[in-house]
């Protein structure tokens, strides 16, 4: 089951918050990205090392944040539909991201800026509970906005407590960070959805009792 569900997690490109500049990416290889950008500041761009471990072991103490909706015996059509749950240790590195090598080349000074950005304790060996779901999902950055013209996803990927460092391992936090409150983001999506499940309402909008489930796009 942790095979799969492994293959699963690394089977996508990026899980996205936000596919503008938040999102985080886990390779076979046992290495990752995570990517944090606010419109043209880059925070974090970072590579990190992860492996699987068994949720009994991973001390959070917690359950993925935000699933409404686990899912029962019999699958509710409606809800989200859990394929499983892993246990995940995560290293963040100051090591640049791949996709931000070229870029660091023509912005050396920004570059170098991004790993003085967190404190040490950053990049201590973290553990996390995530769960896989399957269903209707936006990215949650826009939940909240009935458009029906959103981007769908098939899946979706829950931390117990999110992968950004806390605020406590900013060395300063006042400003952006505080603003955009990254150590809160804890659900990712991800496999782009065909078109026509827009004309469904996402599973991951808490505004989606407003939706018109005939709607066409």
């Amino acid at each position: 089951m942790n095979e799969a569900l492994c293959s699963m997690l690394s089977g996508e490109e990026d899980w996205h918050f936000d596919s503008e500049g938040r999102s985080i990416r886990f390779n076979e290889d046992g290495t990752g990205e995570l990517e944090c950008r606010c419109n043209l500041n880059f925070w974090i761009l970072a590579e990190f090392e992860w492996r699987s471990i068994k949720p009994q072991d991973s001390g959070s103490g917690g359950s993925p944040a935000n699933s409404d909706h686990a899912s029962a015996t019999k699958h509710d059509s409606s809800q989200p539909e859990l394929l499983g749950q892993l246990g995940l240790e995560i290293t963040l590195t100051k090591r640049l991201a791949g996709r931000a090598r070229r870029w660091a080349e023509t912005q050396p000074s920004t570059a170098e800026q991004m790993n003085k950005n967190l404190t040490d304790d950053a990049y201590r060996t973290k553990s996390y509970i995530v769960r896989i779901e399957r269903g209707n999902f936006i990215q949650p950055c826009y939940a909240g906005y009935q458009n029906s013209d959103m981007q769908r996803y098939s899946l979706r990927l829950l931390f117990d407590k999110s992968p950004y460092p806390p605020r406590s391992e900013w060395k300063e936090p006042q400003g952006a960070p505080d603003e955009g409150q990254f150590w809160d983001h804890v659900e990712f999506v991800g496999r782009e959805a065909p078109d026509s499940a827009r004309r469904q309402r996402p599973m991951n909008d808490p505004s989606a009792s407003g939706w018109n489930s005939c709607v066409v796009s």
